[in-house]
């Protein structure tokens, strides 16, 4: 009967952990919404992420950030091995992380995985690697 316990125990904290597992991609349309800022969060005390970075070759961004245009390729060939999709997690949840092109650390808000809900954070990742324009 113990045994049993455990093993129910075991597929209902499999089952929970399944929508917030690092594979969790959500809305590309709505991340599309919240990249340009047209999608009001509940917590709406966020810069647009295109007021940093380019999501099209040559438009938008104010160069502080790095062009996303090509992410979803870049984020795709990680040399370590990761996942694009832990790539771009930990890139929005713990951006000095891992800085690339010579960016400097503190640039981009460090608190997004506490203002933006998870939905989001996956809505913005599944937009994020629709971006390949082949352009780095």
């Amino acid at each position: 009967m113990r045994t049993l316990c455990y093993l129910a125990l075991g597929v209902v904290l499999l089952g929970c952990g399944a929508a917030n597992d690092s594979t969790s991609v959500g809305n590309a349309e709505r991340g599309k919404r919240i990249f340009q800022g047209a999608e009001v969060l509940t917590l709406d005390q966020l810069e647009a992420c295109i007021d940093c970075h380019s999501d099209v070759a040559g438009e938008a961004g104010q160069g502080i950030g790095q062009n996303l245009s090509n992410i979803g390729n870049r984020a795709a060939q990680r040399p370590d091995g990761t996942s694009a999709i832990d790539y771009l997690r930990l890139s929005l949840t713990e951006p000095d992380k891992e800085l690339v092109g010579g960016f400097q650390e503190g640039i981009m808000p460090r608190d997004y995985a506490q203002k933006l809900s998870t939905q989001d954070i996956n809505d913005l990742i599944g937009y994020m690697l629709t971006l390949k324009s082949g352009i780095d």
